[in-house]
């Protein structure tokens, strides 16, 4: 890694008083935020004279950098609040008929699960939940004999947030493509921490992201991709004045339309233009530009690995595959109480968190190898 990029994560990170292994839980902000935070919020104290399009143009300022991000066209990038919404807007806006399914995962994230179940309450249709059974994870062999004949959306995480297994995107969004599926990718516990390669984001029809843990960002911002072919299957179905073109000019709010904007802008949350989510937002998207996605990744994998060669193997059972690895790794004790354990590293100032019974460890880009060594040895008692 070059002098100027460690330099540039030690001054961004410096604040951090834990060795800090838990982004997939909360992702921590980077120190730039603090004086973008400050600034917004001296709009909010004083908003004296604040220019309208000033105001109204930051989310897409933030649109263009989450582009940048996820390498794709702005227009396709839409702000939300939470995953769940980004999958409501398909559930609720996507054109079902009677004998269409919809399928997600058994066990997989709720955000990927509640939205479906919410739409077969109201929309009355057809969801169905894969159980794996002995199945490691689905890959496209398996899902080419599960998947339903009449299956036209199947929503999936990228990586699992209970054991860090990593889904092979490329060859499943291929087989929804060959199926006419929309492919639904829930990328929380992915995109930050590791890039979306140009040949996953091309069969990928929905990405839906929180912004708050590997995206370094703040809670209560999530954001979505659509690709041009969901952009023109999902239906705009509420009003929002944000979303109207007359918006853009405050003096035409009262020429009522149903006309919306272009592209994903169509999708964007009520008040997108919050200053004080915003500024947090675009100091981490900055970072995250600023350092690069692929050195990211690869600064995490090798983390990882360290890890991987020096943890006490005889007191705990690596339950994340290794052929199937990404930023976390779980693992189960063998001879203590996980929850004694996490009460035990907190003493130790490591901050890890406990998952279905097993210790779930996140490896970031502000984590070095002496943190790492510390976690070692807080593990080893």
């Amino acid at each position: 890694m070059k002098f100027e990029t460690v330099e540039l994560i030690k001054k961004e990170f410096h604040h951090l008083d834990t060795f800090f292994f838990n982004s997939a839980y909360f992702g921590p902000s980077p120190y730039s935020a603090k004086q973008k935070v400050s600034r917004a919020l001296q709009k909010e104290l004083d908003p004296s004279f604040y220019n309208y399009n000033t105001w109204m143009g930051i989310p897409e300022r933030v649109r263009e950098h989450l582009a940048k991000v996820i390498g794709c066209d702005p227009r396709n990038v839409t702000h939300s609040t939470s995953t769940s919404d980004v999958i409501n807007l398909v559930a609720n806006g996507y054109p079902f008929e009677s004998d269409d399914i919809v399928c997600s995962i058994n066990k997989d994230y709720p955000s990927n699960v509640l939205p479906w179940m919410r739409a077969a309450e109201t929309r009355g249709l057809n969801f169905q939940l894969l159980d794996l059974g002995e199945e490691l994870l689905p890959t496209r062999k398996w899902l080419e004999k599960t998947l339903p004949k009449n299956c036209k959306v199947f929503d999936i995480s990228y990586v699992t947030f209970d054991t860090g297994k990593r889904m092979d995107i490329l060859e499943i969004g291929k087989l929804c493509k060959e199926r006419d599926i929309l492919f639904i990718v829930d990328a929380t516990q992915a995109l930050g921490g590791m890039a979306i390669t140009p040949e996953e984001l091309a069969v990928i029809d929905i990405l839906a992201c929180s912004s708050y843990k590997w995206m370094l960002g703040p809670y209560g911002h999530a954001f979505g991709y659509f690709s041009d072919d969901a952009l023109e299957k999902i239906s705009h179905r509420s009003g929002n004045w944000i979303t109207s073109p007359n918006s853009k000019v405050v003096y035409n709010l009262l020429d009522y339309t149903t006309e919306t904007l272009e592209g994903a802008r169509k999708y964007d949350r009520g008040q997108a233009p919050n200053m004080l989510v915003n500024a947090c937002l675009e100091a981490g998207l900055e970072f995250l530009i600023d350092v690069g996605l692929e050195t990211i990744q690869n600064y995490n994998a090798d983390l990882r690995d360290y890890f991987l060669d020096n943890y006490p193997k005889k007191k705990f059972q690596l339950i994340t595959p290794k052929e199937h690895m990404a930023n976390i790794l779980c693992l189960k004790a063998t001879d203590c109480d996980p929850i004694v354990l996490e009460r035990e590293l907190k003493f130790r100032n490591v901050d890890v968190s406990i998952r279905q019974g097993n210790v779930r460890l996140s490896f970031h880009i502000f984590n070095t190898k002496d943190q790492v060594n510390e976690l070692i040895r807080a593990l080893d008692i």
